[in-house]
């Protein structure tokens, strides 16, 4: 599966979320590069998913329908009582990523996927200040173990995120992960790739700037030892 990084910013004023482009056949051959994340026209809302394509789209669209026509706060009230009856497959991870009523700018996510692979499934879950949505390959991860330092004194969290970005992705993307976490059978490749967006929301808005862009081709396997990526200082 892909990657998603949201957190939210130190002063509580917005959410960030990073969220790589590839699209990729079950032999982890990429078929195209595309965004990851819907946004509403009429609310500052953006709901990132991983996972099937085409049911990640069908739901981030359902996710932001309600929302414009009920609220934010109601509509994570009523998806909270809707995940309880989520199909168990395709899989599929949502980060939903926007400006509460009582609460100011939140994000929530919500996964089908077994227990073990992370958190409960479908339940509607508050990530807290970061959220991590990457395959690994069992081993602990750590921003120390990755050379990612801490934010600079008076740094703000979109900035940080700016600055390491690619380095953080970079350190997954070289990772192989199965193809299709629920079959044992499937191969084990190199799945974030394309390109690399930040979405930042807050109550002023929404708005989405491409990061980097990886060398990858349609219609061949990710290859991340192919090219060297310069790490932030």
């Amino acid at each position: 599966m892909s990657g998603i990084l949201s957190a939210k910013s130190f002063d509580g004023g917005a959410v960030i979320v990073l969220t790589d482009g590839a699209l990729y056949d079950r032999d982890g051959v990429l078929l195209g590069v595309q965004r990851k994340v819907a946004v509403s026209d009429r609310l500052p809302l953006a709901v990132a998913f991983r996972g099937n394509v085409a049911f990640g789209e069908t739901v981030s669209q359902r996710i932001i329908l309600s929302a414009e026509a009920i609220g934010f706060d109601r509509m994570l009230l009523d998806l909270d009582a809707a995940l309880p009856g989520m199909p168990e497959s395709p899989n599929l991870e949502i980060l939903i990523a926007g400006v509460s009523e009582s609460a100011g700018p939140v994000h929530r996510m919500f996964q089908n996927r077994p227990v073990e692979f992370g958190c409960a499934p479908s339940t509607l879950i508050d990530p807290g200040p970061m959220h991590w949505g990457f395959g690994t390959n069992g081993e602990a991860i750590s921003l120390q173990a990755m050379g990612i330092a801490p934010p600079r004194k008076g740094e703000t969290m979109q900035a940080w995120l700016a600055r390491h970005a690619v380095a953080i992705f970079e350190n997954f993307r070289r990772i192989k992960v199965a193809v299709d976490p629920f079959d044992d059978n499937t191969d084990r490749q190199h799945l974030i790739g394309g390109v690399l967006d930040m979405t930042v929301v807050s109550p002023s808005g929404v708005t989405i700037t491409q990061l980097h862009r990886w060398p990858d081709k349609v219609g061949m396997k990710i290859d991340p030892l192919s090219h060297n990526v310069r790490r932030a200082a």
